[in-house]
């Protein structure tokens, strides 16, 4: 009996370089006049939060941590540790992207479990990039995009849409980690 084709295309950002109220559209709570929160609605087809000024700068205000963007050595140090999590597990990276502000991956022979996967290359990466950098420090915002994927057309989208990212750091393609310049 075949086995169907199956591949999580999980995202992430660094923290503090996309908040809620972001021009390039968001899904979070948005700030209300008066103070009150109209909640997130991520649902599939729901449009996201564009532009909002005022929700925006409160994001700005309640934010603890400074705003991190990775560098070079930064996002290699990621893509190492993300590398060697797939490897002690028995996934497969089929393609991953640092950026400066985000990191994109497409796994298989994972658990179909989006959360648990991304939780585990969120942090395997983070504890690398804190000892990398000395002092344990915030890296990652809480969260990401889990996308599950059925069939190769999708995942063949995915990873042609990984691998034409502008802004490229680093990129892991099928498990073999490549600097870019």
């Amino acid at each position: 009996m075949p086995v169907s084709p199956f591949a999580l295309f999980i995202t992430w950002t660094t923290y503090g370089t996309w908040l809620p109220g972001d021009p390039r559209g968001y899904v979070s709570n948005t700030l209300l006049p008066g103070g009150a929160y109209e909640r997130k609605r991520n649902q599939r087809g729901t449009p996201c939060g564009q532009d909002d000024p005022a929700t925006l700068a409160a994001a700005r205000r309640f934010q603890e941590h400074v705003t991190v963007w990775l560098t070079q050595a930064e996002s290699r140090v990621a893509a190492e540790a993300i590398r060697q999590a797939a490897v002690e597990r028995d996934w497969v990276i089929l393609r991953a992207a640092c950026m400066a502000n985000h990191i994109h991956s497409l796994i298989t022979n994972c658990p179909a479990d989006g959360p648990a996967v991304r939780r585990v290359i969120k942090g395997v990466s983070s504890a690398a990039l804190s000892e990398a950098a000395g002092a344990p420090r915030r890296w990652w915002t809480r969260g990401g995009s889990d996308r599950y994927l059925h069939d190769q057309a999708a995942i063949a989208a995915a990873d042609r849409y990984i691998h034409n990212q502008s802004g490229m750091l680093c990129e892991i393609v099928v498990m073999r980690v490549i600097p870019r310049k």
